[in-house]
């Protein structure tokens, strides 16, 4: 049992340095590499028609604002797009919200499904009914920044290009305790921009990314917050390039507190279990070598390294010269989500580190639900600022 503390101790300190500290370095420089012709070729096709998706759930007080961005000359440049809004078993008045802001417009179409699903397979049943070349994924409480469709859908005049990620800015509400998440948001961000130039920018985020509605497959309905890894994932998977579009300019409020945060984290790491647990053909490194890097070192290794360092010290506490220090760990663990729910506002390194650790356990808490098959496909709506 000390040798197996010992490994898995390890292996999740490695994970952690490979995935925070090599892994962006690694990824940049191979960025800054001169590529051939058949990596960057030129624009050909006409810009493509376009389907914005909006999947929501009690969400009255924020889809009135988010149909009218939608709809904004700005935003929805020459050639407006068509928006489809899934209600998913909503209580509250989000369905007549959406209709009254699309007004007499035939292109704004809202979906009511008598019961909650989850939002996979509400996504699912919207995109059967899109006839359009290319689906915008977006969220309700997103606000789109104007040119931000027009510049998803320039990136499809490249025919090898199958989906492309946007850029997602973070803001702090008035009187809202700001949280790190911002920075931290602004390093994955320049990973994102590395990995685009790859052509395997994994893992979009929900508030805004694109991909060709031909290249879109049926999510799991079970899935848990993770639409918008597989579809660009599966998209790649295909052999089309998925890009970054730091131009397609997305904001939406920061988490209210690392409370909330915590939670998020939770839910998306029961979706990474089950990608971990499921998409086993992340793993094979000869077919998609450049997809499989950026999947282990920017996912399977965050994903795993808590995971590894809290079974390290479950480990530990079999071993009589380690048990004390297995333990101080599982109690700081517990203590650090227990604490979150008093939701502290600590600044500088400290508040750092703290808010690092709070969503590093709350994300290995859900890692190994969803690894052992836990499934919530529905979720309330986070806490925002």
């Amino acid at each position: 049992m000390r040798t197996a503390a010992i490994v898995l101790a390890a292996a999740s300190a490695l994970l952690f340095a490979w995935s925070y500290g090599v892994y962006p370095a690694l990824i940049a420089a191979l960025a800054a590499r001169p590529r051939s012709a058949a990596g960057s070729a030129a624009p050909s096709a006409p810009l493509p028609s376009v389907d914005v998706i909006v999947s929501a759930a009690d969400e009255e007080s924020v889809i009135g604002v988010r149909i009218a961005n939608l709809l904004d000359p700005e935003v929805a440049g020459a050639d407006p797009p068509g928006i489809l809004v899934g209600c998913d078993g909503c209580r509250d008045g989000t369905a007549d919200a959406a209709r009254s802001a699309g007004g007499a417009r035939t292109r704004v179409v809202v979906v009511e499904f008598p019961r909650r699903r989850g939002k996979a397979s509400v996504v699912n049943d919207l995109v059967r009914t899109s006839s359009a070349d290319v689906l915008v994924f977006t969220d309700a409480n997103t606000v789109f920044e104007a040119g931000a469709l027009d510049a998803l859908r320039r990136r499809f005049e490249d025919p090898a290009v199958g989906a492309v990620c946007g850029r997602l800015e973070f803001e702090t509400g008035a009187g809202a305790r700001a949280t790190p998440e911002a920075a931290y948001w602004d390093r994955e961000t320049r990973s994102k921009e590395a990995e685009g130039d790859l052509g395997v920018c994994l893992g979009a985020n929900g508030a805004i990314y694109a991909a060709r509605r031909e290249l879109v497959r049926p999510l799991p309905e079970d899935t848990t917050s993770m639409d918008d890894f597989l579809i660009p994932a599966r998209v790649a998977r295909a052999g089309r390039r998925v890009v970054f579009a730091g131009d397609a300019v997305a904001r939406e409020d920061a988490a209210r507190d690392v409370a909330a945060e915590a939670a998020r984290r939770f839910r998306i790491g029961i979706g990474a279990g089950q990608v971990l647990r499921r998409e086993l053909w992340l793993w094979v490194w000869p077919r998609h070598a450049r997809l499989t890097l950026a999947f282990l070192s920017r996912k399977a290794a965050r994903w795993l390294a808590p995971v590894l360092g809290l079974a390290a010290a479950a480990a530990a506490l079999f071993v009589p010269g380690l048990r004390v220090v297995g333990a101080a760990v599982l109690a700081a663990s517990a203590l650090l989500l227990a604490s979150a729910r008093l939701r502290p506002a600590l600044g500088g390194i400290a508040g750092r580190l703290y808010y690092f650790g709070v969503l590093n356990v709350a994300l290995a808490l859900g890692v190994s639900a969803g690894l052992v098959g836990y499934s919530r496909p529905a979720w309330g709506r986070t806490a925002r600022a």
